[in-house]
């Protein structure tokens, strides 16, 4: 399988008639040829296309670097010496989603989604800390990987000839976990503040960790007023992804020592707990919203949703939080199914997420209640209301009022304690437990 592969890039290269690049080259490693042979039909494509123009590709960023670390490749970025308008010609359909810098993007169903190809460039001087005053488009590999963040980020394959470029020594920061800026550590944190947060992150990235070098660790905590120049919702991106990863701990008391947390959770010191929200099976989304929830649990719900919202966070995770926070060391009795059916309905679609906080909170009360709650069989009656609206009214003879939602979130929640799968056997069980005709605000509800 991979003679083919070799064969069709063999084919390209000489069908190409391509400069050489200004840096210099080292032949594949057997990891970078796996990348290549694992490229999809989408990605062929786009190179043989670019090369078949006369213009040169190479395979750039993350990719690069993961490949070397073994692990899944989760998107690929080319550079090319085309420009973008030139890109644009080749590529009808690509879109020009920052085309000011050189970036196209060509959609994709393919197994890596959307494809970016960039314009090798120089950056002018950054003035607003987030983006370059003036790109100058060119033909240098070498500049083009002198103006990117880290080492272990800036080297580059070229699919066609089999070569692959490190001119910083990335690999070798990558083989021995450091973490280092290319050239000036300070400088580069001064180009774009959000340098800062990605320098986080990194250190906890499954191609690490990573330990930044003495230049870089002091450049962090010199620069941290930098991130005052980002917008919230650039650094919400950076911290969220960085929550997703499987050891963050060390990380985030690092961010609260630096300084750093205050900019992303300001009055946040205590991040004991966070590795232990994850857990097998959990989704990063999942995971993101539980370890939140507990770096925000000492916080009052004012507090919560004031952060929230200069985060910039979704609706969505927004309300998770602050109901999850709400609850957190609040774990029903494991011993009653009746509580557990209860809990289980009342979380919903935060279950999960509340679950990783707890883990969090008390490692071992919330194992105990996440075993108890997998042994629990679906609801008999599902997981809608038995009773509607229109019934209660009918049956209890009164008027549209709050009184009749309260009456119907009652009788579910009796349906859920109790497991019961008919409407018949709820208005039953109702009546038993004599709540059905005490006034509005008097008939228990979920919490």
């Amino acid at each position: 399988m991979r003679l083919f592969h070799l064969n069709w890039h063999r084919r390209q290269y000489m069908a190409s008639d391509k400069p050489t690049p200004d840096v210099d080259e080292k032949p594949l490693s057997s990891n970078h040829l796996d990348l290549l042979e694992n490229l999809d039909s989408t990605v062929k494509n786009i190179i043989s296309k670019v090369t078949g123009s006369g213009f040169s590709i190479w395979i750039v960023g993350g990719a690069v670097r993961d490949s070397l670390s073994k692990i899944p490749i989760q998107d690929i970025d080319l550079a090319s010496n085309a420009t973008p308008s030139q890109l644009m010609e080749i590529f009808p359909s690509s879109i020009p989603t920052g085309i000011q810098f050189g970036t196209v993007t060509i959609p994709s169903a393919g197994d890596f989604g959307d494809i970016e190809i960039t314009t090798l460039r120089k950056d002018g001087t950054y003035l607003d800390r987030r983006r370059p005053e003036t790109v100058r488009f060119g033909t240098s590999l070498s500049d083009d990987l002198n103006r990117r963040d880290f080492k272990i980020n800036a080297m580059a394959i070229d699919p066609i000839k089999l070569l692959f470029y490190d001119p910083h020594g990335g690999q070798k920061d990558l083989e021995s976990g450091i973490l280092s800026a290319v050239g000036e550590a300070s400088l580069r944190l001064e180009e774009d503040g959000l340098r800062i947060m990605r320098a986080y992150r990194f250190m906890c990235h499954n191609s690490g960790p990573f330990t930044p070098d003495q230049n870089l660790s002091q450049a962090l905590i010199n620069s941290v007023e930098f991130l005052n120049s980002i917008s919230r919702e650039r650094i919400w991106m950076e911290f969220s992804t960085l929550l997703s990863y499987q050891n963050v701990s060390k990380v985030l008391q690092r961010m609260v020592d630096d300084g750093v947390m205050n900019y992303v959770i300001p009055g946040c010191n205590d991040v004991s707990g966070v590795d232990n929200c994850n857990f097998e099976g959990i989704s990063d989304h999942n995971l993101i919203i539980g370890r939140l929830s507990l770096l925000l649990k000492s916080f009052d719900e004012e507090s919560v949703t004031k952060i929230l919202k200069e985060l910039l966070v979704s609706n969505k995770i927004r309300n998770s939080v602050i109901s999850i926070t709400k609850r957190i060391g609040i774990i029903p009795n494991t011993e009653s199914k009746g509580c557990l059916r209860r809990y289980r309905m009342g979380l919903g679609e935060d279950l999960i997420s509340q679950i990783s906080a707890e883990r969090g909170h008390s490692l071992e009360q919330s194992d105990k209640l996440r075993t108890a709650l997998s042994l629990l069989p679906a609801l008999s009656g599902g997981d809608k209301p038995l009773v509607s609206g229109s019934e209660i009214l009918s049956r209890l003879k009164i008027e549209p009022s709050p009184l009749l939602g309260e009456i119907k979130e009652w009788l579910f929640r009796i349906q859920v304690e109790y497991d019961i799968p008919d409407s018949d056997s709820v208005w039953e069980k109702a009546e038993s437990l004599g709540f059905i005709d005490k006034p509005l605000g008097e008939h228990r509800m979920w919490v």
